[in-house]
Protein backbone atom coordinates (compact mmCIF):
# COMPACT_ATOMS: atom_id res chain seq x y z
CA UNK A 1 0.00 0.00 0.00
CA UNK A 2 3.16 2.05 0.76
CA UNK A 3 4.48 1.68 -2.61
CA UNK A 4 0.96 2.52 -4.45
CA UNK A 5 1.06 5.74 -2.53
CA UNK A 6 4.09 6.85 -3.42
CA UNK A 7 3.50 5.68 -6.79
CA UNK A 8 0.49 7.84 -6.90
CA UNK A 9 2.34 10.73 -5.58
CA UNK A 10 4.78 10.99 -8.08
CA UNK A 11 2.62 10.62 -11.41
CA UNK A 12 0.67 13.38 -9.98
CA UNK A 13 3.74 15.66 -9.29
CA UNK A 14 5.33 14.66 -12.84
CA UNK A 15 2.14 15.38 -14.22
CA UNK A 16 1.74 19.19 -12.36
CA UNK A 17 5.59 19.46 -13.94
CA UNK A 18 5.17 18.60 -17.12
CA UNK A 19 2.20 20.78 -17.48
CA UNK A 20 3.78 23.66 -15.60
CA UNK A 21 6.59 23.67 -18.40
CA UNK A 22 4.03 23.48 -21.18
CA UNK A 23 2.10 26.28 -19.73
CA UNK A 24 5.31 28.47 -19.02
CA UNK A 25 6.16 27.93 -22.56
CA UNK A 26 2.58 29.00 -23.79
CA UNK A 27 2.85 31.67 -21.91
CA UNK A 28 6.52 33.24 -21.93
CA UNK A 29 6.60 32.54 -25.78
CA UNK A 30 5.28 35.50 -28.49
CA UNK A 31 1.79 34.73 -28.44
CA UNK A 32 1.54 34.82 -31.87
CA UNK A 33 4.15 32.20 -32.53
CA UNK A 34 2.10 29.05 -32.35
CA UNK A 35 -1.03 30.62 -34.16
CA UNK A 36 1.51 31.84 -36.88
CA UNK A 37 2.28 27.92 -37.59
CA UNK A 38 -1.43 26.73 -38.55
CA UNK A 39 -2.76 29.87 -40.12
CA UNK A 40 -1.39 32.87 -42.18
CA UNK A 41 -4.12 35.27 -41.72
CA UNK A 42 -3.28 38.25 -39.57
CA UNK A 43 -6.74 38.39 -37.77
CA UNK A 44 -6.69 34.45 -37.10
CA UNK A 45 -3.29 35.12 -35.79
CA UNK A 46 -4.49 38.19 -33.49
CA UNK A 47 -7.57 36.22 -32.23
CA UNK A 48 -6.03 32.91 -31.67
CA UNK A 49 -3.04 34.94 -30.17
CA UNK A 50 -5.79 35.71 -27.32
CA UNK A 51 -6.37 32.63 -26.55
CA UNK A 52 -3.01 31.84 -25.12
CA UNK A 53 -3.17 32.58 -21.28
CA UNK A 54 -6.53 30.82 -21.04
CA UNK A 55 -4.82 27.75 -23.09
CA UNK A 56 -1.75 27.82 -20.80
CA UNK A 57 -4.21 27.88 -17.62
CA UNK A 58 -6.09 24.90 -19.45
CA UNK A 59 -3.09 22.88 -19.89
CA UNK A 60 -2.06 22.94 -15.88
CA UNK A 61 -5.34 21.82 -15.03
CA UNK A 62 -6.09 19.07 -18.04
CA UNK A 63 -2.68 17.71 -17.13
CA UNK A 64 -3.14 17.44 -13.51
CA UNK A 65 -6.44 15.54 -14.03
CA UNK A 66 -4.83 13.34 -16.20
CA UNK A 67 -3.07 12.00 -13.62
CA UNK A 68 -5.43 11.94 -11.21
CA UNK A 69 -7.59 10.25 -13.81
CA UNK A 70 -5.52 7.32 -13.80
CA UNK A 71 -5.24 6.93 -10.07
CA UNK A 72 -8.86 6.95 -10.00
CA UNK A 73 -9.39 4.50 -12.97
CA UNK A 74 -6.30 2.15 -11.48
CA UNK A 75 -8.82 1.86 -7.87
CA UNK A 76 -11.62 0.94 -10.03
CA UNK A 77 -13.71 3.31 -9.30
CA UNK A 78 -14.55 4.47 -12.85
CA UNK A 79 -18.33 4.45 -12.18
CA UNK A 80 -17.35 8.14 -10.12
CA UNK A 81 -15.72 9.86 -12.85
CA UNK A 82 -18.97 9.93 -14.89
CA UNK A 83 -20.72 12.46 -12.29
CA UNK A 84 -17.75 14.36 -11.86
CA UNK A 85 -17.39 15.02 -15.59
CA UNK A 86 -21.02 15.90 -15.78
CA UNK A 87 -21.10 18.28 -13.43
CA UNK A 88 -17.33 19.65 -14.19
CA UNK A 89 -18.54 20.52 -17.68
CA UNK A 90 -21.62 20.05 -18.58
CA UNK A 91 -22.77 21.80 -15.42
CA UNK A 92 -20.34 24.40 -15.39
CA UNK A 93 -18.28 24.70 -17.98
CA UNK A 94 -20.63 24.78 -21.20
CA UNK A 95 -23.07 26.81 -19.40
CA UNK A 96 -20.40 29.09 -18.85
CA UNK A 97 -19.10 29.23 -21.72
CA UNK A 98 -22.56 29.63 -23.62
CA UNK A 99 -23.39 32.35 -21.39
CA UNK A 100 -19.97 34.89 -21.47
CA UNK A 101 -20.27 34.07 -25.55
CA UNK A 102 -24.05 34.30 -26.47
CA UNK A 103 -25.84 35.64 -23.85
CA UNK A 104 -23.29 38.32 -22.28
CA UNK A 105 -21.88 39.12 -25.87
CA UNK A 106 -24.31 38.13 -28.22
CA UNK A 107 -21.59 35.85 -30.02
CA UNK A 108 -19.94 39.25 -31.08
CA UNK A 109 -15.71 39.66 -30.83
CA UNK A 110 -14.73 42.60 -28.53
CA UNK A 111 -11.67 43.43 -27.13
CA UNK A 112 -13.07 42.13 -23.02
CA UNK A 113 -11.64 39.05 -21.29
CA UNK A 114 -14.32 36.85 -22.38
CA UNK A 115 -15.92 37.87 -25.51
CA UNK A 116 -16.35 35.71 -28.33
CA UNK A 117 -14.69 32.89 -28.57
CA UNK A 118 -12.60 33.96 -25.58
CA UNK A 119 -15.18 32.92 -24.01
CA UNK A 120 -15.53 29.19 -24.96
CA UNK A 121 -12.09 28.87 -24.02
CA UNK A 122 -12.61 30.54 -20.80
CA UNK A 123 -15.52 27.84 -20.29
CA UNK A 124 -13.84 24.64 -20.81
CA UNK A 125 -10.84 25.95 -18.49
CA UNK A 126 -13.04 26.53 -15.80
CA UNK A 127 -14.50 23.27 -16.26
CA UNK A 128 -11.21 21.29 -16.61
CA UNK A 129 -10.00 22.90 -13.07
CA UNK A 130 -13.11 21.39 -11.73
CA UNK A 131 -12.50 18.20 -13.19
CA UNK A 132 -9.32 18.57 -11.54
CA UNK A 133 -10.54 20.09 -8.14
CA UNK A 134 -13.06 16.90 -7.67
CA UNK A 135 -10.97 14.32 -8.64
CA UNK A 136 -8.20 15.57 -6.25
CA UNK A 137 -10.46 15.68 -3.22
CA UNK A 138 -11.44 12.47 -4.62
CA UNK A 139 -7.79 10.93 -4.31
CA UNK A 140 -6.94 12.71 -1.03
CA UNK A 141 -9.95 12.75 0.96
CA UNK A 142 -11.58 8.84 -0.05
CA UNK A 143 -9.19 6.96 -0.95
CA UNK A 144 -7.32 4.46 1.91
CA UNK A 145 -4.64 3.36 0.00
CA UNK A 146 -4.89 -0.07 2.55
CA UNK A 147 -8.25 -1.04 0.88
CA UNK A 148 -7.33 -0.37 -2.19
CA UNK A 149 -3.79 -2.37 -2.13
CA UNK A 150 -5.63 -5.74 -0.93
CA UNK A 151 -8.94 -5.02 -3.43
CA UNK A 152 -6.28 -4.67 -6.19
CA UNK A 153 -5.24 -8.22 -5.15
CA UNK A 154 -8.41 -9.74 -5.26
CA UNK A 155 -8.55 -8.00 -8.81
CA UNK A 156 -5.49 -9.70 -9.99
CA UNK A 157 -6.41 -12.90 -8.39
CA UNK A 158 -9.99 -13.28 -9.83
CA UNK A 159 -8.38 -12.78 -13.10
CA UNK A 160 -5.44 -15.13 -13.06
CA UNK A 161 -8.06 -17.86 -12.48
CA UNK A 162 -10.49 -17.08 -15.27
CA UNK A 163 -7.76 -17.07 -17.30
CA UNK A 164 -6.74 -20.25 -19.15
CA UNK A 165 -2.50 -21.47 -18.60
CA UNK A 166 -0.01 -19.34 -20.55
CA UNK A 167 1.60 -22.42 -22.30
CA UNK A 168 1.52 -23.28 -25.37
CA UNK A 169 0.52 -26.00 -27.01
CA UNK A 170 1.73 -27.39 -30.12
CA UNK A 171 -1.18 -28.73 -32.30
CA UNK A 172 -0.89 -32.63 -31.97
CA UNK A 173 -0.52 -31.66 -28.31
CA UNK A 174 -3.65 -32.40 -25.97
CA UNK A 175 -4.79 -29.37 -23.69
CA UNK A 176 -5.78 -30.15 -20.29
CA UNK A 177 -9.53 -30.61 -21.55
CA UNK A 178 -8.85 -33.53 -23.71
CA UNK A 179 -7.16 -35.78 -21.02
CA UNK A 180 -10.50 -36.90 -19.78
CA UNK A 181 -11.00 -37.76 -23.72
CA UNK A 182 -7.86 -39.32 -24.18
CA UNK A 183 -8.18 -41.47 -21.10
CA UNK A 184 -11.43 -42.59 -21.72
CA UNK A 185 -10.32 -43.54 -25.14
CA UNK A 186 -7.14 -45.60 -23.95
CA UNK A 187 -9.51 -47.30 -22.03
CA UNK A 188 -12.20 -48.88 -24.17
CA UNK A 189 -9.14 -49.31 -26.83
CA UNK A 190 -8.02 -51.92 -23.67
CA UNK A 191 -11.10 -53.77 -23.15
CA UNK A 192 -11.80 -53.93 -26.94
CA UNK A 193 -8.75 -55.77 -27.42
CA UNK A 194 -9.30 -57.49 -23.83
CA UNK A 195 -12.02 -59.05 -25.81
CA UNK A 196 -10.52 -59.84 -29.07
CA UNK A 197 -8.42 -61.60 -27.08
CA UNK A 198 -10.42 -63.92 -24.96
CA UNK A 199 -12.31 -64.14 -28.15
CA UNK A 200 -9.63 -65.78 -30.30
CA UNK A 201 -8.35 -67.73 -27.40
CA UNK A 202 -11.98 -69.30 -26.78
CA UNK A 203 -11.91 -70.03 -30.91
CA UNK A 204 -8.32 -71.94 -30.21
CA UNK A 205 -9.68 -73.55 -27.73
CA UNK A 206 -12.94 -75.02 -29.45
Amino acid sequence: SGGADVAAKVSVCVATSLSLILSCILLFTPHTTFPALFSPDENVIQEASKLIPFLALYVVGDGIQSGLNGIVKGCGRQCVIMPIVLVAYWMIGVPLGYYETFLRHDGIMCDEVSCGVRGLVLGLSVGTWVHMLLLGLLVCCSTNWDNEAEKAQERLARERRSKPSGRVLYHDEPNDNDHGLLNETRRQALNLEMTSSCQLRTLNED
